[in-house]
Formats: structure tokens, sequence, C-alpha cells
């Protein structure tokens, strides 16, 4: 019994991570039916896992479940844009302030090093890694925030915006600009700067949010 629910569970894992990944990529277009029986083709399994991931992402508010229509990938407008990276902003602001007070050294070394893990990507110019790296380094301020709830909002929906980032492509100019911004938060983080932190935070967010809703 435990083999066969970890089974279970490792299908629905891996199911739910290549959903997002089409959906990053633009595969999945917004606005688009998600119907059980293509998406069990499509990724070769049942019907069971693939109603199981949608009402995960329905959670995760990538997916809309309409009355009479089913599950249908959200649309991103202007304003989710704008409202998204608002709220992240402020959480975001929250965490890199608790991340300050309390990051010890060996934290602030992984800090570190996914910083210029994000920098290393940007000089390949590749999307996918320059997201996952970029994802990291946010995410590993969240964990030494340790504000589960905080870190839980924050993932809502950005996939879509992702996706969006990949549509539109970054400039290398916008590129240069996160890695700077970037190393401005690390810098603040190591001179334990809370308020330089939120500062450089917050530019990081605005200049994200004004940067994609130009290029909309």
């Amino acid at each position: 019994m435990v083999t066969s629910n970890r089974m279970s569970e490792t299908i629905s894992e891996r199911l739910l991570a290549a959903i997002r990944r089409d959906i990053v990529l633009g595969d999945l277009a917004p606005g688009s039916r998600l119907r059980v029986d293509e998406l069990s083709k499509r990724y070769g399994t049942s019907h069971i896992p693939v109603r199981e991931a949608l009402l995960q992402l329905a959670g995760e508010r990538l997916v809309r479940l309409e009355p009479h229509k089913g599950a249908v990938l959200r649309t991103v407008t202007p304003k989710f844009v704008a409202d998204i990276h608002d709220t992240r902003a402020a959480i975001e602001s929250l965490l890199i302030r608790r991340a300050t007070e309390k990051i010890t050294s060996a934290e602030l070394e992984d800090l570190e090093r996914l910083c210029e893990s994000h920098a290393a990507a940007a000089t390949t110019g590749h999307d996918i890694a320059l997201s996952e790296t970029n994802k990291a380094f946010h995410r590993h301020i969240a964990q030494v925030a340790d504000n589960p709830e905080a870190s839980y909002i924050l993932d809502q929906g950005w996939d879509l915006v992702i996706s969006l980032r990949h549509r539109f492509a970054q400039t290398p100019e916008r590129i240069a600009d996160i890695v700077r911004q970037h190393r401005s938060i690390v810098a603040a983080v190591r001179a334990r700067d809370i308020d330089q932190a939120v500062r450089a935070v917050q530019e990081h967010c605005d200049s994200a949010r004004d940067d994609l809703l130009a290029r909309m």
C-alpha cells in the first residue's frame, strides 16, 4: 500500500511539473480550455491524476474551474500583472526585512552563490535557466525569512507571469538590470541594512512590473 501511494504521488508530482512547464513555455495558452481527455492523452496518464492536477492548479490560481466549461487556464491581463507585482513587492519587502534580521553566515553564502548562479545564467541567455535561477534566489530569501504563509502567497499565479516573460523576451538591458538588482539586495543583506534591503527589493519588483507592462 505504501509503495502504491508513493507511486501515485510521483505521477501526480510529475504531471503537475509537466503542466506548469508547458504553461511557462506558452505551450498551454492563457484562456485555453484544459480538457481532461486531451490532457490525459497529452501526458500519457489516466483521468484521475489529471483531475487532481487541475484541482491543485485551481488552488494556485493558475486555472479557473468554470460551470459548464470545466477548467480554463487563467487569462493574464495588464491589471493582473500590475496587481501580482504590487502584491509581490509588499510580501517580498516583508520577507527581506525578516531575512536580513536573521540570516546566518552559511545562509548568506548560499544567497551569494544563488545570485551569481543567476548572473552566470544571464550570460547564456537561456530563458529556462534564467527563470529557475531567479526563482531559486527569491525562494532562498523566503526560506531564510521562515514565513510559510507569505511564501505560499508569493507563488500564486507566478508561473503565468513567467510565461509572459518568455513570450515577450527580456532584453539584454533588462537582464543586466536584474543581475545588478540581485547584487544590490545581497549587498544590503550582507551589511545588515534592513532599510536598504527593502528599498532594493522594491526597486526590483517595480522595475519588473513596469518592464513587463511596457511590452504587453
